[in-house]
């Protein structure tokens, strides 16, 4: 997901991650943005265009292109400030990668003019994307956490 990390020294003397939580919420904010026009307008290659910026940046997150913007535009400017917490940079880009995937059913459905499938795929995620911004609940985050206790048992 959109992520500044960084290592840095622990209690431990292990190496920690560092997460910008600003540079999640961009992540956010553009998602919802995005998609949520997209739905308005019925243009569904702006889903398409979503769908790609997370898979993109799961699969490489320096590549992201939201995070690109948070880190080249509106961290350098002042507009944002960074709000660096020490945390696993994994969960999130689980949860980007499973909102990639669910948007890209989305994305296909919509092409092959399954609307309302498409469409409710595209909300579920905006609808998501809005809970993480608004309250600070990840679900992608809450199934990989659920995931990891379940591979330990």
């Amino acid at each position: 997901m959109a992520q500044d990390i960084l290592p840095t020294a622990g209690r431990s003397g292990l190496t920690a991650q560092r997460v910008d939580r600003t540079a999640l919420r961009v992540n956010q904010g553009f998602i919802v943005g995005l998609l949520a026009i997209g739905f308005v307008f019925g243009q569904p290659w702006l889903a398409a265009l979503v769908a790609a910026v997370m898979i993109i940046g799961t699969a490489a997150p320096a590549a992201a292109l939201f995070q690109q913007i948070y880190l080249r535009l509106l961290k350098p400017s002042g507009l944002l400030k960074a709000d660096v917490q020490i945390e696993d940079p994994a969960p999130h880009r689980f949860a980007q990668g499973l909102g990639g995937a669910v948007l890209t059913l989305g994305v296909l459905a919509l092409f092959v003019g399954q609307s309302v499938i498409g469409w409710s795929l595209v909300i579920v995620v905006i609808a998501l994307a809005t809970i993480n911004l608004a309250f600070g609940f990840c679900a992608g985050c809450f199934v990989y956490f659920q995931l990891q206790r379940f591979q330990r048992r």
